[in-house]
């Protein structure tokens, strides 16, 4: 029986400004986002029957509320595909919660899998439309690479990026849904004109230039509730990261080493934190 096997990646934000709040309630941002190799894996096969799994057992989502059920039921209703006797399996290595857009990734990567298994023939334009129903990340993983994102994210423009580094990634076992972290924005968070992230990158020589121009503005109001957030931070700093912040909405800090040999984990084991590496997707 073919089972049919997909990787969803996951993204960090290399720098996230929040530029106001919009009638529909929306936020509007400016951000860069770097898709990377971290991924879950969807495994998707026929059976007798619809069934969702999700492993490791210990991630309880219920099935009404998981984004892929969800996805799936939207394509069903559009398209009038027959899932009656699909069953997916997801393998969750992207932690929950963490800002690392891993049940945006899962969304789009279903859709992605509903198009070539149901021969649908739909364009990944066509895909980032119906992503955008789903949720605001969801259309930047149809086709992820590094791209300034903006408006609620749906306004995606891929850039090209020349830097290379390790990414170390530590989660601190703290789940901050987008929703609240944004209920923490005043309406008016940033009145000031939004940064030219294009003219910055043109003006980076190094890593080390990292810290001089990206900020992620949820660590205002987030690392004053979360008080380890901000630990975490500069212990990365202390380890030898030449830059750190958190990525997305959190609660994942990321720190850029020039190498792994770079990055000394014994000093950040002792934590207890969830500790991931990874580098970007190429």
């Amino acid at each position: 029986m073919d089972i049919y096997t997909y990787h969803s990646y996951a993204k960090i934000n290399l720098a996230l400004e929040i530029l106001g709040k919009r009638p529909d309630g929306y936020h509007e941002i400016n951000s860069i986002f770097l898709p990377i190799t971290l991924a879950d894996q969807i495994h998707i096969q026929k059976s007798d029957k619809f069934d969702i799994k999700i492993e490791p057992e210990n991630v309880k989502i219920p099935l009404k509320e998981n984004i892929i059920y969800k996805t799936i039921k939207l394509m069903q209703n559009k398209f009038k595909i027959n899932i009656d006797f699909i069953n997916i399996k997801l393998i969750k290595n992207i932690p929950i919660g963490a800002g690392l857009g891993g049940g945006s990734s899962n969304a789009a990567t279903i859709l992605l899998a509903l198009n070539e298994i149901y021969n649908l023939k739909l364009s990944k334009q066509e895909l980032r439309q119906i992503g955008k129903e789903i949720g605001a990340d969801v259309p930047f993983f149809i086709d992820p690479k590094p791209s300034i994102v903006q408006g609620i994210g749906d306004i995606i423009t891929p850039i090209e990026f020349n830097f290379d580094f390790q990414i170390l990634i530590i989660y601190p076992n703290i789940q901050i849904s987008t929703k609240f972290a944004y209920s923490l924005i005043p309406y008016r968070s940033r009145p000031q004109k939004s940064t030219n992230y294009i003219e910055v990158l043109n003006q980076i020589k190094s890593l080390q230039d990292f810290k001089k121009f990206f900020v992620n503005d949820f660590e205002n109001y987030l690392f004053p509730q979360y008080k380890s957030l901000g630990a975490i931070k500069q212990k990365l700093y202390e380890i030898g990261a030449h830059f750190a912040t958190l990525t997305g909405s959190g609660a994942s800090i990321f720190g850029i080493f020039e190498s792994k040999k770079k990055i000394c984990l014994e000093n950040i084991i002792s934590l207890n934190y969830n500790i991931l590496l990874a580098n970007i997707l190429s």
